[in-house]
């Protein structure tokens, strides 16, 4: 009886990438960014956070930018978007979430330097036009099941909800002040023309 031997798995140079480490990686950027600004955004200062050697770095981006556009588009794509059956309801736990990620000590102070600089840095504008429809698309899929069960107009613009629920979280990051789930939900109310 003969068999046929089989052929051997062949495997990349080097070791599989890690995701903890990429993970490490991209907070340390954004912290790194939180911390000094985008003129102390070094490689070696995300490095030594991460306690990554640079190689390690390269191998993933070739600007701390990148891992810097990379982090900052992971933390909008909320792990499991709100779908509780009643729109309001999801707008209101989407704002929330929305709301906590520009309080954040470390998502805040990124976002404020990332606006401030993407008026004189083209690159961040070009990354920002690349990943914001991705994104938005992501959000905007809570008005569209409303949409799609009949529970809202069709002629409502999915758009301008999250537009309005960004700007609500972009005034208390720039402000301080307090937006409250009854805060939420009174705006959500009035932009989907349903009365309480």
């Amino acid at each position: 009886m003969t068999t046929e031997a089989q052929a051997p798995v062949k495997r990349g140079p080097g070791r599989p990438r890690d995701p903890e480490v990429e993970r490490r990686m991209k907070r340390a950027a954004l912290e790194t960014l939180a911390e000094h600004g985008f003129s102390g955004l070094t490689l070696e200062r995300i490095c030594e956070r991460a306690g990554a050697p640079r190689a390690t770095f390269y191998r993933r981006w070739a600007t701390p930018i990148e891992a810097v556009a990379e982090a900052f588009d992971d933390a909008f794509h909320f792990p499991e978007l709100p779908d509780t059956g009643d729109v309001v309801k999801d707008l209101v736990i989407l704002g929330q979430a929305i709301l906590s990620l520009y309080g954040d000590p470390v998502m805040g102070p990124c976002m404020s330097f990332l606006m401030a600089e993407s008026r004189v840095r083209p690159e961040l504008v070009d990354r920002h036009r690349h990943d914001f429809p991705r994104r938005r698309a992501y959000n905007r899929s809570v008005v569209e099941r409303a949409m799609a069960r009949g529970e809202i107009a069709a002629d409502i613009d999915p758009d301008l909800i999250i537009d309005v629920i960004s700007g609500l979280a972009l005034n208390n990051q720039a402000t301080g002040r307090p937006v409250t789930v009854e805060m939420l939900e009174f705006v959500v109310r009035r932009l989907l023309n349903k009365p309480a």
